[in-house]
């Protein structure tokens, strides 16, 4: 592969990556208003979890783009804290509710 083809590879990699974030980013608007105007708790559980998430995505493409191994330690940290966290909320969510 000569400079020229894998730059161009590169620079394409970047701006899928690019694109990503921004959808991402979109997906961000509803998450955020159903955590402020959610009709019940489990609504804005789940819309502060999609936040959470996409923070997590955000960091993996990052990680990808910017080929830095730490962000990927990074994002499996965080799966388990937001996985552990859903966890716990779900089951505080069902308490209140009996």
């Amino acid at each position: 592969m000569t400079p020229e083809e894998f730059l161009g590879v590169e620079i394409l990699g970047l701006t899928i990556s690019a694109i990503v974030l921004v959808i991402l980013a979109l997906t961000l608007l509803p998450a955020m208003w159903r955590v402020a105007l959610g009709p019940a708790d489990a609504d804005r559980a789940v819309g502060a979890d999609h936040v959470f998430f996409v923070l997590v995505a955000s960091i993996a493409i990052l990680g990808l783009a910017w080929e830095r191994d730490l962000l990927f330690d990074l994002v499996l940290v965080g799966t388990l804290v937001g996985f552990i966290s859903a966890l716990i909320l779900a089951r505080f969510l069902g308490r209140r509710r009996q």
